[in-house]
């Protein structure tokens, strides 16, 4: 991600404003626990995510909005978790890093704005516009999601070991 000077005073303002309880280094190697050196928080940020997709998939099929709103409503319950790890590592980001997690963080936040706005509109009898509202947080999940790839670059003759492992696709930020 390019640099901004406006998306970096704010992502470093975000920093500050962490809770000291997350920042204390009992609560970071809890929630930023590594499992096989790689961070947590890609695995557990997956759980609010498939639920939230399932919910799309759900929302094809005829007579299955309650089901829909249940899985909703699973997801929901999940996001702080994801919320916390993320928080507990942003505070160990250098500058491109935290850039990065600032802009799917905002993702983030608006997703879930839009799956509670969503599970409640269901709530109250309003399928088809909860429908439109779950597709647009789904979209800004999506947005959020493609920030942690980047592209893998050809690893230079003698660096290739001091570089981080990369998967097919591309390399996940540490966020």
């Amino acid at each position: 991600m390019r640099s901004s000077p406006v998306l970096d005073k704010a992502a470093g303002a975000l920093a500050e404003v962490v809770p000291a309880v997350l920042r204390r280094r009992e609560v970071t190697g809890l929630l930023g626990v590594r499992a096989l050196g790689k961070p947590v928080h890609p695995a557990v940020v997956v759980l609010p995510i498939g639920l939230y997709a399932a919910s799309a998939a759900l929302d094809l099929m005829p007579g299955s909005s309650k089901a829909a709103r249940a899985v909703i409503g699973a997801g929901l319950a999940a996001a702080p978790v994801a919320l916390a790890t993320e928080l507990a590592e942003y505070g160990t980001l250098d500058e491109r890093q935290r850039r990065t997690a600032f802009v799917q963080l905002a993702a983030n936040a608006a997703a879930d704005v839009c799956y509670l706005t969503s599970f409640r509109l269901r709530g109250h009898g309003f399928g088809l516009v909860a429908r439109a509202v779950s597709a647009v947080g789904l979209a800004a999940l999506a947005a959020g999601g493609l920030l942690g790839l980047q592209p893998v670059k050809p690893a230079q003759p003698g660096t290739a070991a001091h570089r981080p492992q990369r998967g097919p696709g591309g390399v996940r930020e540490p966020v």
